[in-house]
């Protein structure tokens, strides 16, 4: 489905009462089924009740149900009235706007022509149409739609938009920069543009604006895109992300909500120190309540190698949440790795209840009974996450491994080779291909695959990349390059001392690295990011 910011922002002002990502299934709602049954009961009596058949194309908009929506609105433009130039253009434009997240781009802009054929005034089937030539790469005529926009409105913001958007395609920065300014002054409360702005600063690379503008959106109401947007941001640009979120620490009136954001963005890229800082401030100053407050500081602990703590945070969040899987996992997880088999067991129970076919529940019992030396059970729970998540190609190793612990070279080889046969376009690292030539002692290709990966990376690679190619190193025996990638993390901020020290569940850990000095002194060497 297509769908931008700005057809977002049009079809809520000609959908007013629509509720975003609504379960399709409403006719479970009482409400929701006695309106459609008012409107079936209309229908009946007059079957050309075209008034009707609009107001009923809303509502299955605002429910999802975009193929009786437009089923509706075909009969509502059958049977409008000509002279009716506005409901009938409405109808055609809502069409259009379906069909344009359809991704039927011809239909959308023949609906948008009619639109405006019937009424040449209608500001929102000029935008759609001026929005959707603009995505279609037809600059010349969406700029004449926006030029248009103007001349009615010298203050549209969705022209200045548009317009910007188009000047920056174009390689206009000065004139992109120009509209977004007006845009801007335009209405400086409009959430739909600040999020539009921040994807544009995001392509010019300009992070820190890009990152301001995810803030400002926040301030403005909207918790959901654009918290999801900072946080890809982080990913590639966390210090301007990280710089933003501390001035609206700052200052902004709600900081128990920033310190969330803010620490959930160092939790997710192991910044687990700082992560830490900030729930602790959320705890002491009793600025939030929430049991993922502390769930989240119990993991970061947990990512610090200091159990005891990650285990009572854990065992919190759980007091206050008891119906969170996730929670339960993680705890079984610290128990095994604390030695606590009962426990871990207790708990992978417990997590079971909720979905005993999850890939989570499945490979954490497979890894209690591996510790357990019960490979028969081991196996057979592999077999099980590989039938219910079969695009994981970290099953398939693991179930490998497992084969090669029960002597059974074969099966294990066919894990590996299955994994190498599966067609790869652009490498990447979730694919472990490098990982299974190393078993089957294609070091030469395993290497040359990591080399690969590492070159794919768009941009400058990722404590975590280097922290994989690193994990391959050492799997291929080359620990000089091993240890030249372990560096670059550990350069770039890779603070996640548990994969250092600890992990041993995926077998593409540095374990065989851990007990030589020089490891212990490298990471030694970067203490300072845990």
């Amino acid at each position: 489905m297509k769908i931008t910011l700005r057809t977002l922002l049009l079809l809520v002002a000609l959908l007013p009462l629509m509720t975003w990502g609504q379960d399709t299934n409403y006719m479970n709602d009482p409400m929701a089924r006695a309106i459609m049954d008012t409107y079936a009961s209309m229908l009946r009596e007059n079957p050309q009740d075209y008034a009707t058949y609009l107001n009923r194309a809303k509502e299955y908009y605002r429910y999802g149900d975009y193929t009786r929506a437009v089923d509706d609105l075909n009969e509502a433009i059958k049977y409008y009235p000509r002279e009716d130039i506005s409901n009938l253009s409405q109808a055609y434009t809502i069409r259009g706007l379906i069909y344009q997240m359809q991704g039927d781009d011809m239909k959308a802009i023949a609906d948008f022509n009619e639109a405006l054929q019937l009424d040449p005034t209608s500001r929102f089937s000029l935008i759609g149409r001026a929005d959707l030539l603009r995505e279609m790469g037809d600059y010349a005529h969406a700029k004449e739609d926006y030029q248009l926009l103007l001349r009615r409105d010298s203050r549209s913001q969705e022209a200045y938009l548009g317009l910007g958007v188009i000047a920056f395609k174009e390689n206009n920065m000065g004139m992109c920069h120009e509209y977004m300014e007006k845009a801007e002054k335009a209405n400086s409360t409009n959430v739909e543009f600040y999020l539009t702005r921040a994807t544009i600063y995001e392509e010019m690379g300009e992070w820190r604006k890009a990152a301001d503008d995810y803030v400002t959106a926040m301030t403005l109401g909207d918790n959901h895109r654009s918290v999801a947007g900072i946080n890809a941001l982080s990913a590639i640009a966390y210090k301007p992300v990280v710089d933003a979120l501390t001035v609206a620490v700052e200052t902004a009136d709600e900081r128990g909500f920033y310190y969330f954001i803010r620490g959930t963005i160092h939790m997710n890229n192991r910044h687990y120190s700082a992560s830490i800082q900030d729930w602790n401030t959320i705890v002491e100053n009793n600025l939030l309540h929430f049991h993922s407050v502390y769930y989240n500081r119990g993991f970061c602990y947990m990512r610090l190698g200091q159990f005891d703590y990650a285990l009572e945070d854990i065992s919190a969040a759980i007091m206050m949440k008891g119906d969170q899987m996730s929670y339960y996992l993680t705890r079984s997880k610290l128990h095994r790795v604390m030695g606590d088999y009962e426990q871990a067991e207790a708990d992978i129970l417990i997590a079971s209840t909720f979905d005993m076919t999850h890939e989570g529940v499945l490979t954490q019992r497979a890894m209690l009974a591996t510790e357990r030396g019960e490979y028969e059970a081991a196996l057979n729970y592999y077999n099980e996450a590989v039938l219910c998540s079969a695009d994981d190609a970290s099953l398939y190793l693991l179930r490998g491994d497992i084969h090669a612990l029960m002597k059974d070279d074969e099966s294990a080889v066919r894990n590996y080779e299955m994994m190498i046969n599966i067609p790869e376009e652009v490498p990447v690292y979730t694919s472990y291909r490098g990982f299974a030539m190393a078993r089957l002692g294609r070091m030469t290709d395993a290497e040359q695959w990591m080399e690969s990966v590492i070159a794919s990376i768009k941009g400058v690679p990722s404590p975590d990349d280097y922290y994989n190619a690193a994990c391959l190193y050492t799997h291929t025996g080359n620990k000089t390059k091993a240890y030249y990638y372990l560096e670059e993390a550990l350069k770039a901020g890779y603070g996640d001392y548990f994969n250092l020290y600890f992990e041993y569940d995926m077998p593409v850990s540095l374990a065989p690295l851990r007990g030589e000095a020089d490891f212990r002194e490298l990471v030694r060497s970067y203490s300072d990011g845990f």
